[in-house]
């Protein structure tokens, strides 16, 4: 697993003490992230605005310890519109290509390690079946030779190999060939779509939807990341999202994770004012005055995002005042 690198030095820096602790812990907390999901550096615009304060984000581009699309640094990348990159994070931070060779290299030694000891299990089993066919086939061959002497080993009587039953023990069936990345990948998302724990209510329709697409990835994410998933179900619909996804989904070299489609959903239009996100329920009786019921798992979900949109707001209104 990366670490994010921040040297033992920085506490004292002339940046950080302009930056203050607040500033200071976003920019750590950023670049967390970015190690987190190897995005070299990139922090997208809903990260962004999540974790931090409009001031916050502004000290740190002033400073220079973060950039915005279109700076001037010649050793940053540029991030879209929009997005932000941490000053000089590629040097004392590994890039997404090389941890993803070292994590090829040690997974091609682990693959290295489990061959040689099946081998060595194999090749114990073959010197014992080797064995008793070589007990078995000296014995035929002993038979069907003419002797040059009259107490010769097959000679007299019938030779061990000749019998009704081998001495040879069965050669033992073959194991089934191990399942390949994709199909281990494929039942491991499969589980993870259908196990629940992890997956909150509002998020279960999206997954049940995408897992019926074909389109598997782990949904292991962390609040935070759920947290953004369920900002955009509320904008712009599940529906929307699977269609969207499936759109772009490379079967050839499909994501891991699900974090990584984030990134596609944030690219989203919202939905028309009004639009309904679901269906309107039914009322008990037609023609009744009834009163709809609503999930109460879902309506307790969407109160604490409401709650938590209103409490963000009113920070960044007055830490901006």
């Amino acid at each position: 697993m990366p670490h994010f690198a921040v040297d033992e030095s920085a506490h004292a820096h002339r940046k950080v003490m302009r930056a203050g602790n607040a500033a200071f812990g976003l920019w750590v907390r950023f670049g967390s992230y970015a190690c987190d999901h190897l995005t070299d550096g990139v922090i997208p615009a809903e990260i962004a605005a999540m974790y931090g304060t409009a001031p916050q984000l502004a000290k740190l581009t002033k400073l220079g310890m973060l950039h915005g699309a279109g700076h001037g640094c010649p050793r940053c990348a540029q991030p879209e519109p929009g997005d932000y990159v941490v000053h000089d994070y590629l040097g004392p931070n590994a890039s997404r290509a090389e941890i993803e060779r070292r994590r090829e290299k040690a997974a091609e030694k682990k693959r290295g390690q489990r061959a040689a000891v099946e081998s060595t299990k194999n090749r114990g089993g073959n010197e014992d079946d080797s064995s008793a066919n070589r007990d078995g086939n000296a014995d035929e061959n002993a038979s069907n030779q003419t002797p040059f002497f009259g107490d010769s080993p097959g000679h007299e009587g019938a030779s061990p190999g000749d019998g009704f039953q081998t001495r040879a023990r069965p050669r033992p069936s073959p194991s089934p060939s191990p399942a390949s990345p994709t199909e281990k990948l494929a039942s491991k998302g499969a589980r993870s779509a259908t196990a629940g724990p992890d997956i909150p209510d509002f998020g279960r329709p999206l997954v049940d939807q995408m897992t019926a697409a074909g389109m598997v990835v782990s949904w292991r994410l962390s609040e935070v990341e759920w947290f953004a998933i369920h900002a955009h179900i509320k904008r712009a619909s599940t529906a929307a999202m699977v269609a969207f996804t499936r759109d772009r989904w490379n079967p050839a070299d499909p994501p891991k994770t699900a974090r990584y489609l984030t990134r596609i959903w944030a690219d989203m239009p919202d939905l028309p004012e009004g639009t309904p996100t679901q269906p309107a329920p039914l009322p008990a009786v037609v023609g009744s005055d009834v009163v709809p019921f609503r999930d109460r798992q879902q309506q307790a979900s969407d109160d604490m995002f409401d709650r938590a949109m209103a409490r963000a707001e009113a920070r960044m209104q007055q830490e901006s005042s």
